[in-house]
């Protein structure tokens, strides 16, 4: 899956997408949620199979079959497997089989969040985890460098992407940029 395209797209439907606020911070968070529906939709297409899932908070669908149509993070994206009861009359379930992608969103505009979610995608055991986070005013270098050693302790592949905060979308000149922690440093994807 291409991360940084996906991410792009997301952002780029999501600046065009009509969302209102009677505040500047509810306009705010209606671009947030307005960023996360469009990148659920992305991955639902990219993980388009039936024995994949995504789950989130917003999305819909999966309470009947699996009680619940959230998981521990913001997204999860999971393959499911079918199971049979061992009673007298049996029945179907499904069950989670595999972790594919967790994904954290956190626009918040400090680095205590950022460190937060990534400490929750250490916690998993995913191959891939995301860590969706805010372009900091301050030195982007500084962030990077802060979150170096957390996400050198992830499990698994960890990409951080950084997003202009929704506040500043009807100023922001920059794309959004992705990030890999690759050999214990911070490696842009194209």
């Amino acid at each position: 899956m291409d991360i940084a395209r996906l991410i792009d797209s997301s952002f780029n439907e999501a600046v065009k997408a009509l969302t209102m606020g009677t505040s500047p911070r509810s306009l705010a968070r209606a671009r947030e949620r307005a960023f996360i529906k469009t990148l659920i939709a992305h991955l639902q297409r990219e993980f388009a199979a039936e024995d994949i899932r995504v789950f989130a908070a917003s999305q819909r669908g999966n309470s009947a079959e699996f009680g619940t149509n959230h998981l521990l993070y913001d997204i999860a994206v999971c393959r499911a497997e079918a199971g049979e009861t061992a009673e007298r009359k049996s029945e179907d379930f499904l069950y989670i089989a595999e972790a594919l992608w967790q994904i954290e969103v956190d626009f918040s505009r400090e680095w205590q969040s950022a460190l937060q979610a990534i400490n929750r995608l250490n916690c998993g055991a995913a191959a891939d985890k995301l860590l969706i986070a805010s372009c900091l005013s301050a030195s982007q270098t500084r962030f990077l460098n802060t979150l170096r050693a957390p996400a050198r302790a992830s499990p698994g592949n960890l990409y951080l992407a950084l997003v202009p905060h929704p506040a500043d979308w009807d100023d922001a000149e920059g794309a959004p940029q992705v990030w890999r922690m690759a050999e214990d440093a911070w490696t842009e994807t194209t």
